[in-house]
């Protein structure tokens, strides 16, 4: 189920942390999103969880997001209709983050395929596909 406990806890303040699974980020935890805002803690701690005398404290949660996969293949059209039809090997690939900023680059396998791996939970990255000499594109 995930949940925890600490029983008979003298008064005092706390630092509670989270150790993720192999290949999870933190998303989000008890003091707010992660990534964003003044909370801009990457590290799945909670700081300053104070227990009074006799008090329960509930909602100290971390939420995990397992890191994504972002591939796809690049092929060339060869008969003019407009979709792929051979792959095209040697194709350099970027990854862009929201900010415009490069994460990584590869380049197409044999079979026009590409993959990035251990990608961070985001709305926004851009794939860009730099053309070889002789190509251009037709669809994305």
């Amino acid at each position: 189920s995930g949940d925890y406990c600490f029983y008979d806890l003298p008064v005092g303040t706390y630092t509670v942390t989270e150790e993720n699974p192999p290949n999870f980020v933190d998303v989000t935890d008890a003091d707010g999103p992660l990534l964003q805002g003044p909370n801009d803690d990457t590290d799945g701690t909670i700081l300053a969880v104070p227990v009074g005398p006799g008090e329960n404290v509930t909602a100290q949660d971390f939420v995990d997001e397992e890191l994504k996969t972002i591939s796809g293949v690049v092929l060339e059209d060869t008969d003019d209709d407009g979709e792929g039809d051979d792959p095209i090997s040697g194709s350099t690939i970027s990854l862009i983050s929201p900010e415009g900023d490069v994460i990584d680059s590869t380049t197409t396998d044999s079979d026009g395929f590409f993959e990035f791996t251990g990608v961070v939970p985001d709305d926004g990255y851009t794939v860009v596909q730099e053309n070889l000499p002789d190509f251009t594109d037709v669809a994305d």
